[in-house]
């Protein structure tokens, strides 16, 4: 992986193009989720010899004194994953979202995010990173509970 930047508006037809065609074909969801990620969350992307292979998006919760980020989405394309792109996504939030408190004034204190309970390969790959499970929540999603990990930094 050659480089992780903030996702600018210019953006907005990479991450288009990769939702078509790692997610599904769908034209509207596609730019309905390229806008998401660049206009109302802080998302990260990350390229390998210059091609858009993962994404990453934060947003703060409650005030900037509760200290509080939640990870919105991460995602690593089919042909990259399991080459440690992910673990760089995520410490480089951490690093990111230090920085936006620090800039305010306050300190970043807890990340959190909410996945489905049964999806055993993130629970491994965020308790790798130092994340928790600390709750679940009944039939949050379709076809599973939901799950909510934090790490307190």
């Amino acid at each position: 992986m050659n480089d992780i930047r903030s996702a600018t508006p210019e953006d907005i037809l990479l991450l288009k193009q990769m939702y078509l065609s790692e997610i599904e074909g769908h034209e509207e969801r596609a730019t309905s989720f390229a806008n998401e990620l660049i206009h109302r969350v802080k998302t990260l992307l990350a390229f390998n010899e210059g091609s858009l292979c993962g994404t990453v998006s934060w947003d703060v919760r409650g005030g900037l004194d509760d200290g509080v980020v939640e990870m919105t989405s991460i995602g690593v394309n089919a042909s990259h994953r399991r080459k440690g792109i992910a673990s760089k996504l995520v410490n480089r939030m951490i690093e990111d979202a230090s920085q936006y408190y620090v800039i305010k004034g306050y300190g970043l204190r807890v990340i959190m995010l909410f996945m489905e309970s049964k999806n055993e390969v993130a629970r491994s790959f965020y308790s790798s990173l130092g994340f928790k499970e600390d709750a679940t929540i009944q039939e949050l999603y379709p076809t599973d509970d939901g799950s909510i990990w934090t790490r307190h930094l």
